[in-house]
């Protein structure tokens, strides 16, 4: 994108290679990926409709009305997406945005130039885009896959390093493994696809196993609490030699060639075991209580489950590690045609996209009309301000405008600065070679930060194309913080989406996902035949996510109803750990949790409590699990008598008693867990 500022520069005419460079820019955000034939043809096809409408918006400016009206079409088109045409989803908002840079590169050009050659440069540069991308970006390998398959492993082995320190419950949340599984699983759809390699997949999909396992593994050591004294030390050690493993092993998968060897963890197992015998020795002499030595078994059995995982991962890893270079061949994205019925059944006022696409083409409307009546200064960075804030939910739209009113405000100011003391556009187009690269690899990871390197990328390819003084800068930040202001307006009084509307659906759909959820690990425990609970783990998984950010967004609307927040807090915050718990409980499942006392009345109660009607029956059903609760309690009770009665004679050998303690006793703790969960979360009908 920065050559062709480059190119200006050396060929003595920096402005056209600024105009060449917007079209760099604007081809840029019409990139959806995809195989390299088909992605070079869309960008070749969105540059010749971008140029397109750069050149009907230079040749329409001084032609209100026929401005107003192709404005209008293109954002409405933009809007409706898909339910139009698939290119047109592909293609965006980026032809509104060429034509209102063409009215305003009308505006501050002289009456007399020619018209047609700024929009060849914008052609120009948007073919180069399309051009150096299919040319420069490299066939998709096996290793991208292995590099979002590291991200499971790299998130475990911190989660490891968290507990170590104490902090697993606070710091290593579990929700951070949950996207970088859905990543990785994501990925590896590609090599199930029509143009990947079911070979590989079958190959690849074992990590992913043993990844998931590793993740319901850090849940269940989590759980258990800071290691007893006799074994903290050794724990403390183990724990960091098998976190390391993990990173290794993550690092094996992202860095393919580069192969280390990993660290000792045989050696800190063996130190942990022995630490457990001597604390079950003293325990034996009464030396030490019972309790104890439980707890430090149960760390010990986590550990060394976690151990032979990471192993089986590392030589996993190790075994693809050859393949890595292995090109793929992606399947060509579906193609959406044109459906007139399909387009009359979007456009009915109950469609929220047909709603959406009413609003944004009005308050845009609206805006244009304002400022190019009034005749304000870049009146067409009010116009894109909406373009950008404007989203289909209120509360995105006021998190938007927050984020592009400071963003402009930063960027702007430092953009004058640079305009006021930077004369030498060679100078000029070094500094934007910089800002581009900062801005695009910080696009990803929020929005704010890119509207901070953006709004100078734009200003500045602006002064180098047209040149003028710091006070333009000044005037485009108030044109933007005038469109922000529209499109919170226009948000607000026609057909508002609000979330608050959503909460209650969205929070009942998440709770009931996760009794779902429950329902099914619980189902493994009584009948270890019963088939798994993957599907209903990431239904409850993506239910949670997507009602926090309704949560999220409602809170940032006005008129909101405190006490249903509250209500939502309340059970968004509880799921989250009831979910982790579940997952724990996942790791625990053995033949013999069918021993424990009426799992299948709490397996009835649990599930009932979450989904009950009336509040009357969830406290019933809450009444009867912990009731429940109790009979399991003392079952564990009487095989801690038993246990240490036998301890003397019986120190080492597995018997049964130590068995179903060794089993039974994190289940029925974490079952525990689960129902003080679901007596903390409120109804909501109350």
């Amino acid at each position: 994108m920065g050559l062709p500022l480059l190119a200006g520069v050396v060929a003595g005419d920096p402005q056209r290679g600024a105009l060449a460079c917007l079209g760099a820019y604007v081809a840029s955000f019409t990139n959806r990926g995809g195989p390299r034939r088909q992605r070079t043809a869309g960008l070749a096809v969105a540059s010749v409709v971008n140029a397109l409408a750069f050149w009907v918006g230079e040749l329409a400016a001084g032609l209100f009305p026929l401005a107003l009206a192709l404005l209008v079409a293109l954002i409405f088109l933009a809007a409706m997406g898909e339910a139009v045409h698939g290119t047109v989803a592909r293609l965006g908002t980026m032809p509104a945005t060429a034509l209102l840079a063409g009215t305003g590169q009308s505006a501050s050009r002289p009456a007399d130039s020619a018209v047609l050659p700024a929009a060849l440069l914008v052609l120009a540069g948007g073919l180069w885009y399309a051009a150096a991308t299919g040319l420069l970006t490299p066939a998709p390998r096996l290793r991208n896959v292995l590099t979002a398959t590291a991200g499971p492993f790299q998130e475990a082995g911190r989660r490891l390093v968290w507990i170590t320190a104490g902090s697993g419950r606070d710091v290593g949340d579990h929700a951070s493994v949950v996207p970088a599984l859905r990543r990785a699983e994501q990925t590896v759809l590609t090599l199930h696809g029509p143009g990947g390699d079911e070979r590989l997949a079958v190959r690849v999909e074992p990590l992913l196993h043993q990844a998931a396992l590793l993740a319901d593994l850090t849940a269940a050591l989590s759980q258990t609490g800071r290691p007893p004294p006799p074994i903290r030390r050794q724990f403390t050690t183990a724990t960091q030699a098998l976190a390391d493993h993990l990173s290794h092993t993550a690092h094996r998968l992202a860095h393919p060639g580069h192969a280390t060897a990993p660290a000792d963890t045989v050696q800190a197992m063996k130190d942990l075991t022995l630490a457990c015998d001597e604390a079950r020795s003293r325990t034996a002499l009464g030396q030490q209580p019972y309790a104890m030595l439980a707890r430090a078994g149960r760390q010990r059995r986590l550990l060394d489950r976690i151990h032979t995982a990471a192993l089986a991962a590392h030589r996993q890893a190790d075994a693809l590690a050859a393949a890595a270079s292995t090109r793929l061949h992606p399947a060509p994205a579906h193609k959406i045609g044109f459906d007139a019925a399909r387009l009359r059944a979007a456009m009915t006022l109950s469609s929220s996209a047909y709603r959406h696409a009413l609003r944004v083409t009005a308050v845009c409307a609206a805006v244009f009309i304002l400022v190019t009546v009034t005749g304000l200064p870049h009146g067409e960075w009010a116009t894109l301000a909406v373009l950008r804030v404007l989203r289909p939910q209120y509360g995105t739209t006021i998190e938007r405008a927050g984020q592009r009113i400071a963003g402009n405000l930063i960027g702007g100011t430092c953009a004058a600065l640079l305009i006021a003391g930077v004369k030498d556009p060679a100078v000029l187009a070094i500094l934007l070679f910089a800002i581009i690269s900062a801005g695009f690899a910080l696009r990803p990871v929020n929005y704010a930060f890119w509207v901070v390197f953006g709004t100078p990328l734009i200003l500045l390819i602006g002064d180098v194309a047209q040149p003028g003084d710091w006070t333009s800068a000044l005037e485009r930040i108030a044109m933007t913080v005038l469109g922000s202001a529209a499109a919170l307006l226009g948000g607000y009084l026609l057909w508002p989406s609000w979330d608050h509307d959503r909460l209650t659906q969205d929070t009942t759909l998440a709770t009931h996902a996760t009794a779902t959820y429950l329902d099914a690990v619980l189902h493994l425990l009584t009948d270890p035949k019963a088939p798994p609970a993957d599907h209903a783990r990431r239904t409850a998984e993506d239910s949670l996510a997507k009602a926090q950010a309704t949560r999220q967004h409602a809170g940032r609307e006005p008129g909101r109803d405190t006490e249903a927040l509250a209500d939502a807090s309340t059970t968004l915050t509880t799921l989250a750990p009831f979910i982790e718990y579940i997952g724990a409980l996942t790791a625990h499942a053995t033949p013999r949790a069918t021993l424990i006392p009426g799992l299948p009345d709490y397996r009835t109660h649990a599930c009932a409590a979450l989904t009950a009607p009336q509040p009357d029956e969830q406290d019933a059903h809450t009444q009867a699990l912990s009731e429940t609760l109790d009979d399991m309690r003392f079952y564990l009770a009487r095989l801690h008598a038993q246990r240490l009665d036998e301890l003397p004679a019986h120190q080492n050998d597995d018997t049964r008693t130590r068995s179903a303690i060794r089993d039974n006793e994190p289940v029925i703790g974490l079952l525990t867990n689960i129902a003080a969960c679901i007596a903390r979360i409120p109804h909501p009908s109350r």
